[in-house]
């Protein structure tokens, strides 16, 4: 649950909403499972970051980031970190706070249920080179392109490039799992996906509107 004591600071959240309000991440639109992946989402992301049910913080000794790591969500806590001043002019960092804002909307739609740790991860993956595609004037050639040394960006980029302007599709089960396998094997989620393969989410606190 987010700290009742903390209020957002404003310039963070705004810095985060022309992310997740830019006409490319509003049109992103997809399944996979219990997960649907839309501009709506991301709103309802915004709008928990606007009343602090969402925390954001930039990066310091008590909240910390790995040295490898430009931005994390902790959905027990409800917490996003950013490092700062993070440069929001490049896009491989705004594809990064669409990964972790999605895991955002996972928090808010999954809460209670089970879910395959793979699942979430993927689905954050697939959803951030999906921004990219709609982010680059030419499809065929990205404004970022992946490291061809990293299997899970090349196959979530293939899988994105499925589902580019197919609002509501769902990509190919065979292509997700050989992505899951792709997670699973990097050493950088391989670890806590064996010791935690599923995941059950607490939620996002509700708005105090309707």
């Amino acid at each position: 649950m987010a700290d009742d004591d903390h209020v957002n600071d404003g310039a963070l959240v705004v810095k985060l909403s022309q992310v997740l309000l830019s006409a490319e991440c509003q049109r992103l639109n997809f399944s996979w499972g219990r997960q649907r992946i839309t501009g709506h989402g991301f709103r309802t992301v915004v709008l928990a970051l606007l009343d602090t049910r969402i925390d954001v913080f930039e990066a310091d000794a008590k909240h910390k980031l790995d040295d490898d790591v430009e931005a994390s969500y902790n959905g027990w806590s409800e917490t996003m970190i950013i490092r700062p001043r993070l440069d929001l002019h490049r896009l491989s960092n705004r594809r990064t706070i669409v990964h972790e804002a999605t895991h955002a909307i996972q928090d808010v739609q999954l809460a209670g249920k089970w879910t395959w740790s793979l699942d979430e991860e993927a689905t954050a993956y697939v959803a951030e080179w999906l921004y990219v595609i709609y982010s680059s004037k030419n499809p065929h050639h990205l404004r970022n392109n992946p490291d061809k040394d990293e299997p899970i960006d090349i196959i979530a980029l293939e899988i994105a490039r499925s589902l580019a302007g197919h609002d509501g599709a769902t990509p190919d089960a065979a292509a997700m799992r050989r992505l899951g396998d792709a997670i699973y094997a990097s050493p950088t989620y391989g670890v806590d996906m064996l010791l935690h393969p599923w995941t059950r989410e607490d939620g996002v606190t509700a708005p105090d509107f309707p």
